[in-house]
């Protein structure tokens, strides 16, 4: 059996447009204009302290931005859903500790139209929100791999 792995955070599952490419090589070439405009002050000595918080002032945003790409790349980080032959791991929150069970422990499964709900045999539930998928095809098919998971673990599904 494969695992499935969902991701449950904004953005996920579009396209990239060749203008965010772009965007990133400004950004690049901005932030690489500004470090070299911060290296040249220093060296020529015609700087202030305030020119120098201007400067990291405005690396703020390409920070932001290029802390984005890094999410981007490790979506484990990110709020995710993970079904396994084993169980269940996943996180609802944006760098908050991921929560995991395994299958035996599940008493019955709900899929709703943008939620999934795994309630334990212990009464504790696990309410797993899908609306950040943004493409209906990939929700619909998200949805399918679920339920497929649940019947081949031979659980109650709702």
């Amino acid at each position: 059996m494969q695992e499935i792995s969902v991701k449950l955070f904004e953005g996920a599952y579009t396209l990239k447009p060749k203008a965010e490419r772009r965007l990133m090589v400004l950004a690049f070439v901005a932030v690489s204009l500004q470090l070299g405009l911060l290296v040249y002050l220093a060296v020529s000595k015609q700087f202030t302290i305030a020119l120098i918080f201007i400067f990291l002032f405005n690396l703020l945003v390409p920070a932001y931005f290029f802390f984005n790409i890094w999410l981007d790349r490790k979506p484990k980080y990110r709020r995710h859903l993970t079904l396994t032959d084993e169980g269940v791991c996943y996180r609802s929150k944006f760098l908050q500790k991921e929560q995991e069970f395994d299958w035996e422990e599940v008493d019955t499964v709900q899929v709703d139209m943008y939620r999934v709900n795994f309630m334990l045999k212990n009464e504790e539930e696990h309410d797993i929100n899908l609306e950040r998928i943004q493409n209906d095809a990939v929700l619909q098919q998200v949805k399918e791999q679920i339920k497929e998971m649940v019947q081949q673990k031979e659980i109650m599904l709702q």
